[in-house]
């Protein structure tokens, strides 16, 4: 079937799926669980049934399988699927929580199995890695990926406690939990906090950290303001990096060799950080192995969007000729250093990003909270109802000139860009259409 496509987009020429949109859409967010993922190196689009009990990845250009994967069976499976590139090598990341099948000797249980297949396989791909992870009775496990690292855990506010990185190349697992980091210029001096792992990248794991003492707890003005930030690996810390004047910085999202953040000059530690009408949050863009700010923008917005470690993970693409980025509701010219804000106002909607392409172009869903904690949860796009296709009305873009245009409401936005061509997916149909 040929799905509805904006215009720019040549439905005629490409290739989709034959299968019925009846379930509903990937699940994205930090932590939800993708079923398509793009190996942009490979020239690759991987898609995971919803039980997780078939593994397909196509040629982005032809459609053609290039490989298949059939892991061992799990029940009740909740799936993800996500490409990790180690050393220029990308690696498929097959995730799932369920329930082994029990025997007359041996008991069912819950475990997360990861299997890790190389994207350069071939026909019937065999695992390269396989583990399998205990998942304690009282929690519900959850995978946080980036383009260059991989955590399972149990999230609370978009960071772990207790967490396990997995290291795509080897198979390693290595147990990541709380941390003390002393951090300078902390309430006028230097202290000594608690980090918990946000996700990994290929610098190390970016953790962050709040200061609750010897502070201006409140936000009322009494003493220095508190100090919320982050460390990424042992390279660096949010506080040699912040802008001049920003206590609180929250690491959203890694892509490539970049690392996006937000910022605000105080906050009251009794509230989450949030991107509103009321104060002005500054996103950077910066590189991810020396903190260096690449490009910047202030923006407000009409909605109270929390802004939580990861949230923007899942609408964080950078262009295939790497000059553009996008995150959330914010987009970056990376040559001109320069970037610009596409929240609400008291006369607009705001746009959550999918997908930009090489001359600028970008698409996005309109954003339209319904008062639930995953709508105003910034940078995460929406989660269907069971059953359903997302009904979320898309919007494209022009980031030259800052101009947006609603699409119809029929057209679907496409989830990434290659140079020629746009992928689209909408229940279990998946599509590649080429660009005019």
């Amino acid at each position: 079937m040929r799905l509805p496509v904006p215009a720019g987009f040549d439905a005629s020429r490409g290739w989709s799926t034959n299968a019925s949109p009846e379930t509903p859409d990937v699940q994205v967010g930090t932590s939800g669980f993708p079923l398509v993922a793009i190996a942009p190196r490979s020239n690759l689009v991987v898609q995971a049934t919803e039980d997780g009990s078939h593994l397909t990845a196509y040629d982005v250009a032809t459609g053609k399988v290039t490989w298949s994967f059939t892991p061992a069976a799990l029940s009740d499976a909740r799936t993800g699927v996500f490409v990790v590139t180690v050393e220029g090598r990308e690696m498929v990341l097959l995730a799932r929580e369920g329930k082994t099948s029990g025997d007359g000797l041996n008991r069912s249980a819950t475990t997360v199995a990861v299997d890790i297949i190389p994207a350069g396989s071939r026909s019937k791909a065999a695992v390269a890695h396989h583990l399998d992870l205990p998942v304690p009775s009282d929690q519900a496990l959850s995978f946080t990926a980036s383009d260059s690292g991989f955590l399972v855990g149990a999230v609370d506010h978009g960071t772990y406690h207790q967490a396990t990185a997995i290291d795509p190349a080897t198979g390693a697992k290595r147990s990541i939990t709380a941390k003390d980091v002393t951090v300078p210029g902390c309430g006028g001096s230097t202290c000594t906090l608690s980090a918990t792992s946000a996700f990994a990248t290929s610098v190390g794991v970016v953790s962050t950290f709040q200061q609750t003492t010897g502070c201006d707890q409140w936000g009322n003005g009494n003493g220095q303001p508190c100090t919320t930030g982050f460390q990424v690996g042992d390279a660096w810390t949010s506080i040699t990096t912040a802008p001049r004047g920003m206590h609180t910085g929250i690491p959203l999202a890694v892509t490539s060799k970049y690392l996006v953040a937000a910022w605000h000059a105080s906050d009251s530690q009794t509230d989450q950080p949030a991107l509103s009408a009321g104060s002005k949050t500054t996103f950077t863009v910066q590189d991810l192995a020396t903190g260096k700010t690449i490009a910047s923008v202030s923006c407000t917005s009409a909605d109270r969007l929390t802004l939580q470690p990861g949230s923007a993970q899942s609408s964080t693409r950078t262009s295939a000729n790497g000059r553009y980025l996008v995150s959330g509701q914010s987009a970056f010219d990376l040559n001109s250093r320069t970037g610009r804000c596409f929240t609400s106002s008291a006369s607009s909607k705001g746009i959550d990003f999918t997908a930009v392409g090489d001359d600028g172009t970008a698409y996005g869903l309109i954003h339209t909270g319904d008062g639930t904690d995953a709508s105003s949860l910034y940078g995460r796009l929406p989660i269907a109802p069971n059953g359903t296709d997302s009904s979320e009305q898309g919007a494209r873009v022009d980031l030259p000139s800052g101009s947006a245009k609603a699409l119809s409401e029929a057209a679907e936005v496409p989830i990434y860009l290659t140079t020629s061509n746009g992928v689209f997916r909408t229940g279990d149909v998946l599509a590649v259409y080429a660009r005019h």
